[in-house]
């Protein structure tokens, strides 16, 4: 009976060693990943003036984004947004945020028409008070403030027929407004800059990165890439899109340039195509990619282009050559066989007339 007893006795024992075990793990787990608290703080801000002779936009509302990540691996999301009027003196105030450290904050302003922001920030532990300026700009359509920084176009030949180019242009725009133009893409938004495509482009994509900054207008035959964003001052944007145009053996490609374009690059498989202009001088080099070790011909253009010039070229292919059927040499002919037939016959037509001869003169002795 004893040891009954300090059997069950010990069975309980282990069974609550084993239950406060298991407690023991979600509370450590709760702990590592406990909430970071909340501080309060206050952001100020102020208007800076990008544009000689801005006029401040008294009274309008200043609007502050805060985005946060529900966890480490998810990206963060909009989770508040904060109005405040602008005061006549240019500046705005938000006080009592309760925020925490890796929180995103900025403020942005409708202003000529386009909303204009301030930099992104993302909170540092400990959490102080601190300004966050919006630089705003006042708007031009003026063209000739747009400037390409640099044009580059690699090809490649996906077939006989074909070509695949990815095209990446690098821009700005000069002087102290930023650039819209009054012009509507298919999707409703305003036009900034315009990059037409050869004649015959088809099968246009974008990089995803650039969302509804892009769209496509032009005709079928010949369209045109439409960048859809305000282009600001000391920034510079990066466009990338591909297209494939109908090409075997050698083709004439003939593309316009809007604005001033710096330095014009082309890039052709050396295995598969060469390029030549009589219009344009280009500087030649080769280099190998890594990774794939394949070579290229670079071609750079010598002398910029100017605004409304055209890049006219020619692509010759190096295609394969077309296998063609082998024909098997042939031996001499063997004539002997002819040989013996003649001399055979000649020698049977010689015996018959023999013969007939014989016979002719036995007939006239009897005679």
């Amino acid at each position: 009976m004893l040891r009954r007893t300090l059997f069950v006795v010990g069975l309980c024992a282990l069974l609550a060693l084993s239950l406060r075990g298991t407690h023991d793990v979600p509370l450590r787990a709760a702990q590592a990943t406990a909430t970071p608290s909340l501080t309060r703080i206050t952001i100020s801000g102020r208007i800076v003036a990008g544009t000689d002779g801005l006029q401040l936009p008294v009274g309008a509302p200043i609007t502050l984004h805060v985005l946060r990540s529900a966890a480490p691996d998810l990206p963060p999301a909009p989770i508040q947004q904060i109005q405040a009027p602008l005061s006549a003196e240019g500046t705005f105030r938000f006080e009592n945020l309760a925020l925490q450290p890796d929180d995103l904050v900025f403020a942005s302003v409708l202003h000529s028409g386009v909303q204009q922001a301030s930099a992104i920030v993302k909170l540092e532990a400990p959490l102080r008070d601190f300004e966050l300026p919006i630089t705003l700009y006042e708007r031009t359509d003026d063209a000739s403030v747009v400037q390409v920084l640099r044009a580059q176009h690699a090809f490649e030949f996906p077939s006989e027929s074909a070509a695949q180019i990815l095209s990446a242009y690098v821009l700005r725009v000069q002087g102290d407004r930023f650039f819209m133009t009054d012009q509507r893409a298919p999707n409703g938004r305003a036009i900034s800059a315009r990059f037409p495509l050869p004649i015959g482009a088809v099968a246009l994509a974008f990089d995803p990165a650039l969302g509804e900054s892009l769209s496509v207008g032009g005709s079928a035959i010949a369209p045109e890439v439409l960048l859809t964003r305000p282009l600001f001052p000391e920034q510079t944007y990066e466009v990338i899109f591909s297209y494939q145009l109908p090409l075997s053996g050698s083709a004439t490609l003939d593309q316009d340039y809007l604005y001033r374009t710096e330095q014009v690059e082309i890039r052709l498989p050396q295995d598969a195509a060469t390029l030549s202009s009589e219009k344009h001088s280009f500087r030649q080099r080769l280099e190998t990619a890594q990774g794939s070790g394949r070579a290229y011909h670079i071609y750079q253009l010598e002398q910029p282009l100017q605004a409304a010039d055209r890049l006219i070229f020619t692509l010759s292919r190096q295609l394969p050559p077309t296998p063609q059927p082998r024909r098997g040499a042939s031996a001499p002919e063997d004539t002997t066989w002819f040989a013996v037939l003649v001399l055979g016959l000649t020698l049977l037509g010689a015996l018959s007339g023999a013969i007939w001869l014989a016979r002719r003169l036995m007939q006239l002795m009897q005679r």
